[in-house]
């Protein structure tokens, strides 16, 4: 079954598109610029690919259809919706499934245009939807330094990130894996590794003598070694 959502505000506020669009569009140019060379003619020099674009149109039910994709809301809901996020400038997740490609973008609502046919109490709509980027400010610290007697100002810029400064030499978490029936820590370090007899790397890891490697229990959780991970 096709599907369109909408969510936003980390999915705790979200709806499901109760009537499918007839066409799903998705828009991706290029930035090239192109130039004359002498003898040569016009070449295009290729840049980053403009934001993708969205559009999509269909219609807000105000009565049961057999058609609908899911449970709906009066027309007004999700107007009410839309328009909210769009004059928040609030970024929304788009989410396109089960169909021939899937979407799943981070969007603006640039546009958004609804009326209303006459004989019918249905919504018809247009939305028009961006690629979002989500970025931060870079703040500017200056920084006074005397150099032979003379101030010379120095900016360093560092850029702001959720505004929580980074973990320094954070050890990292090792992963684990479960025992299953017939596992031995040999097979584990061929898993990982390829090699079998990188095991007492794991027995030493997880603390385990060499009375207990033969009477391992199903189930039991061993810490990996993050080196591992990358092999």
């Amino acid at each position: 079954m096709h599907g369109i959502i909408f969510s936003a505000k980390n999915d705790s506020e979200r709806f499901h598109l109760p009537v499918n669009p007839e066409k799903v569009n998705v828009k991706i140019e290029g930035d090239g610029e192109t130039f004359k060379i002498a003898k040569l003619g016009s070449v295009n020099i290729p840049k980053d690919v403009e934001l993708k674009e969205f559009s999509l149109e269909s219609f807000f039910p105000s009565q049961e259809y057999h058609f609908l994709e899911t449970d709906f809301f009066e027309p007004s809901y999700y107007i009410e919706k839309l328009e909210n996020w769009m004059e928040k400038k609030e970024p929304i997740r788009y989410i396109y499934v089960n169909g021939s490609f899937t979407i799943n973008e981070l969007v603006t609502i640039e546009s958004f245009q609804y009326d209303e046919s006459f004989g019918s109490e249905d919504v018809n709509f247009s939305l028009s939807l961006k690629k979002f980027v989500p970025f931060a400010p870079k703040k500017v610290i200056i920084v006074s330094k005397t150099v032979a007697n003379k101030d010379v100002a120095v900016a360093q810029v560092t850029a702001v990130k959720n505004q929580v400064p980074p973990r320094q030499n954070q050890p990292p978490i090792p992963k684990t894996y479960s025992l299953i029936t017939g596992d031995s820590l040999w097979k584990v370090a061929q898993k990982y590794t390829g090699n079998g007899n990188n095991y007492r790397e794991l027995q030493q890891l997880n603390g385990i003598s060499d009375s207990q490697l033969r009477k391992l229990p199903v189930g039991l959780k061993l810490k990996i070694p993050p080196a591992w991970e990358k092999k």
